[in-house]
């Protein structure tokens, strides 16, 4: 009977558990590791917005696009009920001529959006007060509580058979002849054949015995979680100065407008009553926003904006997948990656985003 390939994933968030049971559903036997909590870093600390509307190529919309559909495909494989919605989004980070533009660069890509009036946007959300003159609707998009899901993705992966480890952490990778042969962690060291290495942010750090490294520009931001409330919206709001949804426990998640990283000396608590308040004064409502969670969390965001994913040349058997966007892009790229790794398939998708970009 042939030996199933053994595979490391390190790192068990949205991106790393993806491609943990992709790989075993293709089957490999397959191990996660992680330093923290489980569900990961920056998945914990996401915003969740599942969409293709901003992408700065033609590449990488086609990327984002395919990958929500996979997203959506998701729902057959496991339950997800709980933790993505498909409500669609209204945005208005933008109004006047730079909405339009946005607009009409979704249309001439073939993607699902149109513009709604005051009218319009008031019938899908009775309860905004701050109404815009118009906004972009896009209806196939959704959002997602990142961490539940890689949780989920987990709990299904242990179910077949994969191993997960929490409080490993993984001090460097040993090779033989240019290729993986293990990986070292605080318990011992570890044999693969190959390995995952879906660190987020802290990819930038590098690991022993492994001379690669990733130039990154990770980026700071808020999110706030508040208690659950009466069903309030129906939609992923992207307003102008603020964006915000409802789960389906009825909390809400909010953050500011994604205009970059937080700014020096900024008080978190103070920043995320702020946050709230811009809410309120959108909202026709006399339910109070009562935060229950703050956080600050860490974009992993690669040196020139774009995904990195694939082998890294002269280390074989050693694979990457590091991008900002992970929430919507996981699915997709756990299943392009699982392909490349034991299929030895490359899909033209990951043409842009390889590593190899950043050697020499």
């Amino acid at each position: 009977m042939k030996q199933k390939p053994k595979i490391i994933v390190i790192g068990s968030g949205i991106v790393g558990a993806s491609i943990a049971m992709s790989c075993l559903n293709l089957g490999a036997d397959v191990v996660v590791l992680e330093r923290d909590n489980l569900g990961g870093s920056a998945s914990s600390k996401s915003f969740g917005w599942i969409n293709a509307s901003f992408a700065e190529s033609t590449d990488y919309f086609k990327l984002r696009n395919a990958a929500v559909g996979k997203f959506r495909n998701l729902r057959k494989e496991i339950n997800l009920n709980n933790y993505v919605q498909w409500q669609g989004t209204l945005w208005w980070e933008d109004s006047g001529q730079e909405l339009e533009r946005q607009f009409n660069t979704l249309v001439d890509r073939g993607y699902n959006a149109k513009i709604l009036n005051k009218n319009e946007i008031k019938r899908l959300e009775p309860n905004l007060q701050d109404i815009p003159k118009e906004a972009i609707f896009t209806s196939l998009e959704g959002a997602a509580e990142a961490d539940k899901v890689a949780l989920e993705m987990l709990k299904n992966l242990s179910k077949k058979g994969g191993k997960v480890l929490s409080g490993c952490t993984v001090l460097g990778l040993k090779f033989k002849k240019a290729c993986i042969s293990a990986v070292q962690t605080n318990i011992g060291e570890m044999q693969c054949d190959m390995v995952a290495i879906a660190t987020g942010a802290a990819t930038q750090n590098g690991l022993e015995g492994f001379e690669w490294r990733l130039p990154m520009q990770n980026k700071k931001g808020l999110i706030v979680q508040t208690a659950p409330l009466p069903q309030l919206i129906n939609h992923v709001l992207m307003t102008n100065d603020v964006h915000f949804k409802q789960n389906t426990d009825g909390s809400f998640t909010a953050g500011e407008i994604y205009s970059g990283d937080l700014k020096k000396g900024v008080v978190p608590l103070d920043l995320a009553y702020d946050v709230l308040s811009r809410i309120s004064k959108k909202l026709n409502s006399s339910e109070n926003l009562t935060p229950t969670n703050i956080k600050i969390g860490t974009r992993p965001v690669p040196i020139d904006g774009f995904p990195v994913v694939g082998e890294i040349e002269g280390y074989k058997g050693a694979f990457i997948a590091v991008m900002h966007s992970g929430v919507t892009l996981a699915p997709l790229v756990g299943e392009l990656l699982a392909s490349e790794m034991l299929q030895a398939t490359k899909s033209s998708l990951l043409n842009s985003f390889r590593p190899i970009r950043f050697s020499g």
